[in-house]
């Protein structure tokens, strides 16, 4: 049994359905364990949250204070660093990479985050698959245009891809142009071409931070306005999630199923119900 913990409680995003969708894509799967540690409301109650990661074997965070949200208190951003840098298996679920600008540690973790155009290394991918970095103050700041459905290009053959198809299209993801980082021990897994600048941009991504190891990307949109999210609903999406987190966990990833994407379309499933 895999043991999940989604850190949630505050966003600019659908947090609560964001959450709902994630359990119910995991408990769907088998295997998996899903608890919930929510940032609580009552500030009175903020003193004493303080999230068991070490009790996990992955954390997924949801989190983004981006717009003037809270910051988590000082001991849980410890406890989660330390968490990672022994061995911990960390997964930044989309709008997370948006949060915490002026944690050092975290902006390390995640490797490319929703920052200013000074803030630090962008990447790009030529091509023929070579990752080009892009210096602090070249390019622009982060942003996406509207969600699409896009061609993803995988780059090796890391093993949450394993047995996947080199491309697939990925259903009504956000194109992060410009994310931007330390980028320290990092690792492109796919890309696609934002359509507005003709350039290849990371989709999704990982990176060793001491012993462990996170895995950040654009995937997975849910939005206030959204009943049922396609980039929830779509297949690969469901796959990659699944296959993330049983490889932070030092697990086998599942098989590749037969709905995958394949072709020049996305393939989606029903919503999923928790």
């Amino acid at each position: 049994m895999i043991n999940v913990l989604i850190v949630d409680g505050f966003s600019n995003h659908d947090w609560a359905h964001t959450t709902r969708c994630i359990r119910a894509i995991l408990n769907a799967q088998g295997g998996i364990d899903v608890s919930v540690s929510t940032y609580p409301a009552d500030e009175t109650e903020v003193a004493s949250w303080r999230p068991q990661f070490d009790a996990y074997d992955v954390v997924i965070q949801t989190c983004n204070d981006l717009g003037g949200g809270p910051r988590w208190p000082k001991k849980v951003e410890a406890d989660l660093e330390s968490y990672v840098e022994n061995g911990g298996g960390l997964f930044i679920f989309h709008a997370g990479n948006n949060a915490f600008v002026d944690w050092g540690a975290y902006n390390r973790m995640i490797g490319l985050g929703w920052r200013d155009v000074d803030f630090g290394w962008a990447i790009a991918v030529v091509e023929d698959g070579t990752v080009v970095r892009v210096p602090s103050g070249e390019g622009e700041k982060t942003s996406h245009g509207p969600r699409i459905d896009a061609l993803l290009t995988r780059l090796g053959d890391h093993p949450i891809h394993e047995g996947m198809p080199r491309q697939w299209v990925a259903s009504d993801i956000e194109v992060y142009r410009y994310a931007r980082g330390p980028a320290e021990n990092l690792t492109v897994l796919s890309y696609t071409k934002d359509p507005v600048l003709g350039i290849n941009f990371p989709i999704e991504w990982t990176v060793t931070f001491g012993k462990g190891h996170v895995y950040n990307s654009t995937l997975g949109h849910v939005w206030k306005d959204q009943a049922e999210p396609k980039g929830v609903c779509c297949s690969g999406f469901q796959t990659l999630l699944c296959r993330t987190v049983q490889w932070l966990a030092k697990k086998s990833v599942m098989p590749v199923p037969e709905d995958f994407p394949a072709g020049k379309l996305p393939r989606l499933r029903a919503y999923p119900l928790a």
